[in-house]
């Protein structure tokens, strides 16, 4: 079983939410700041009050690129097809990043606007999924005008993917200029270290906030020997409590008993986090002319400045991180931004294929 909220309390993010309704009230406004979810879609959970006047999710501003002739960003939890496939992920990433029903279960940050756009049936990204990705972080920026976009996939082989990946570039690159913070996970993989490292696409990219994965002892629990480099911060991917959705029941589903892992979790922690940095300091960034990838820079500066030690580097017989550690939703919130003058804007990581 699970250990209720160690996620939570590790990045102090329940601390960070209540400085925000301290500052902006109870009810938090939150300014117009929006996530962008890209996953396999949502179901019909009662962690996310589809039918209230305030539901967690913005179902009819998300796109479903997966289901021909359907609408709706919903996953049918059938499976499909694809590399790995994992329906109900999308359910599971959501409910940690922004679930929000009292006395049962609450995310890393509830009441976050989120928009889910349903891109795969599986984590492992290949193909048309990638360029699925693609086009999803494009509509995000272009017409959602999302602050953040939260990304718990990866692609592992770049081999037969190269049209793909220079599209999803292209995105990411998009994304970058016009200051949207984009999050992905670090994976947990070195089946193909001869491929990408252990870490994986699109996080790779240096335009990306890079999430990797701690367990409730604040070590990491994945080990990145190739990778860890592009790591911008650590935060719980190990027996995460969250919400499920399973094939065969009927909706609305209200399993949140269930444990979670990977840096799909850590994903959703982060881009939690950079909405409610985004929310503190909105007005000042804006004010002081942090504008495009500035923005995302400063963001990328705090997490590595502003953070909790690692207790551990997860397998003693390699070398740890020496300049990042556990994210700190906190710190993030009560600390002064960077100068402009000392952020450095990020060449583009081409994939190590030309």
């Amino acid at each position: 079983m699970p250990i209720s909220n160690w996620n939570t309390g590790a990045v102090r993010s329940r601390e960070a939410m209540r400085l925000l309704a301290d500052e902006f009230g109870a009810d938090l406004d939150w300014n117009s700041i929006l996530i962008a979810h890209l996953d396999t879609g949502f179901t019909n959970h009662i962690v996310f009050n589809l039918a209230s006047d305030r539901p967690a999710l913005l179902v009819d501003r998300g796109i479903n690129y997966v289901d021909s002739g359907v609408a709706e960003p919903r996953d049918p939890l059938n499976g499909g097809g694809g590399l790995v496939v994992t329906p109900g992920h999308g359910t599971r990433t959501l409910g940690a990043l922004c679930g929000n029903l009292p006395g049962i279960y609450i995310g890393v940050c509830p009441t976050v606007p989120v928009v889910p756009y349903r891109v795969t049936n599986g984590v492992m990204l290949t193909g048309q999924t990638i360029l699925n990705a693609a086009n999803a972080i494009m509509d995000a920026v272009d017409r959602n005008l999302a602050d953040v976009i939260s990304i718990s996939l990866g692609v592992q082989s770049i081999v037969g993917n190269v049209k793909q990946m220079h599209a999803l570039g292209r995105a990411v690159d998009h994304a970058y200029e016009r200051g949207v913070i984009i999050v992905c996970a670090a994976g947990q993989t070195d089946d193909a270290p001869q491929l990408v490292g252990a870490t994986v696409y699109p996080g790779r990219y240096s335009r990306t906030i890079m999430a990797g994965g701690i367990n409730d002892e604040m070590k990491v629990c994945f080990d990145y020997e190739i990778g860890r480099p592009f790591v911008d911060a650590w935060a719980p991917a190990d027996d995460i409590c969250r919400p499920n959705s399973v094939f065969g029941l009927p909706e609305p589903f209200k399993d949140v008993a269930g444990a979670g892992d990977g840096t799909s979790y850590a994903t959703v922690h982060v881009a939690g986090a950079a909405a409610m940095w985004l929310r503190k300091h909105g007005t000042q960034l804006d004010a002081e002319g942090y504008v495009g990838w500035q923005r995302v820079e400063a963001f990328r500066a705090m997490l590595r400045k502003h953070k909790q030690a690692l207790a551990g580097n997860g397998v003693p017989t390699r070398k740890g991180p020496t300049d990042t550690g556990i994210l700190d939703c906190v710190a993030l919130l009560t600390n002064k931004l960077p100068p402009l003058s000392s952020l450095r804007k990020a060449q583009r990581a081409e994939p190590e294929i030309d």
